[in-house]
């Protein structure tokens, strides 16, 4: 084989390899998973996780979902001693991002709306859910939402765990019409400092870690490399 040969194969190759890692966009977006615990004084030793991922290409959060529990329990009227777990929440609908700086924060939700408390919105601090009947006036639908928001440095990737914010607004639970939350002392929309969670909940953990490409890509490389190591003893041996 002479070197034009070679030449060519590894254009080949090459160009194959650009495709492949273009149209599974590996060479821009790196998908991550996030992993959030806030503390619960009230409900030990349960507390409030979140697991899911999310899609980053530098700029941008796409694609963020995950799952997140709930603390509180309903206790079994059989058996006062027995416990029941909630289901999880399926957390899909990733509304709302923003960045100041090189800080980036995402938040996503149960409903495919980001109204959570009364009034409408998700600022944390806030406890009455959207559409509780708790004030006579009120003209909202219960939507019993959920949400989870976090925030990152976009310059190392490492997550701010006091940013963490959760809201548990689902119907069933312990607290009627106020919802469980978690999140570092805030300001609610009345202008009163909240100095945590509804229970007392706070942020204790956010962990954020890149999910290895696939180990197909790898294999990929892998196999590139040995092509070109024979092609390149083959005009050796051609010479």
């Amino acid at each position: 084989m002479n070197k034009n040969n070679v030449l060519l194969n590894f254009v080949k190759v090459l160009l194959l390899m650009v495709a492949i890692m273009g149209s599974s966009s590996f060479a821009s977006v790196v998908t991550y998973k996030v992993t959030g615990v806030l503390y619960e004084p009230a409900t030990q030793p349960n507390n409030t996780n979140f697991v899911g991922s999310f899609d980053w290409d530098g700029s941008v959060v796409s694609n963020l979902q995950g799952a997140m529990n709930s603390s509180m329990y309903e206790v079994d009227d059989v058996n006062p001693d027995f416990k029941k777990s909630f289901p999880l929440l399926h957390l899909n609908y990733q509304l709302a991002q923003s960045t100041e700086g090189d800080i980036v924060t995402a938040s996503v939700f149960l409903k495919n709306s980001t109204d959570v408390f009364y009034g409408g919105g998700y600022q944390s601090g806030d406890v009455f859910r959207y559409g509780t009947p708790f004030f006579e006036s009120n003209t909202e639908v219960i939507n019993s939402n959920a949400y989870f928001t976090f925030s990152f440095d976009k310059t190392t990737m490492a997550g701010i765990v006091q940013s963490m914010v959760y809201g548990d607004c689902t119907a069933g639970g312990m607290m009627g019409e106020f919802c469980m939350t978690g999140h570092s002392p805030a300001t609610n929309s009345l202008g009163q400092n909240i100095p945590f969670g509804s229970m007392g909940a706070y942020p204790l953990s956010l962990e954020i870690a890149a999910v290895p490409l696939p180990s197909a890509v790898w294999l990929f490389g892998s196999a590139v490399m040995g092509l070109m190591r024979f092609n390149r003893k083959r005009e050796l041996f051609a010479a």
